[in-house]
């Protein structure tokens, strides 16, 4: 996969409207597609930057081989940026075999979920503290 010129044109119109990703740092960012971390001060166009890469890479979806993307977050909020700037024009992306979401809900979802059905040989029924800790009440 490369990483198109129109495709980062596009993600600039949609992302910065008539502003343009600088040469030296976040065009080569958004065109390496090898596993990095991006380190910069806030409010330095991190997210942004992100932002345009995964929309030059959904150009791409679905990969022939089946794989997907997997975008991992700390926070809700940088998962919500995602979805708001990037679920309208981008909706693969939000499709299985892709993942963006918390490394808690990763952890979640293809970890703790299905060892505790391979565990138990039983689905869960419920993941949610309130109830919880309302059945602990009741006990």
């Amino acid at each position: 996969m490369i990483i198109e010129d129109e495709h980062i044109k596009e993600a600039e119109k949609l992302l910065i409207g008539s502003a343009e990703f600088d040469n030296v740092e976040r065009i080569p960012f958004i065109k390496r597609l090898d596993s990095c971390d991006l380190l910069a001060v806030p409010g330095s166009g991190k997210t942004t930057a992100l932002l345009a890469k995964l929309y030059c890479i959904s150009k791409h979806l679905p990969f022939p081989d089946g794989s997907g993307v997997l975008v991992l977050s700390h926070t809700n909020a940088a998962v919500n940026e995602v979805e708001r700037n990037l679920k309208h024009s981008c909706p693969k992306l939000f499709e299985y075999p892709n993942f963006i979401g918390t490394v808690q809900s990763f952890v979640n979802d293809f970890l703790t979920k299905p060892y505790y059905t391979n565990k138990n040989n039983q689905k869960i029924a419920v993941i949610d503290t309130i109830i919880y800790i309302e059945s602990l009440r009741r006990i």
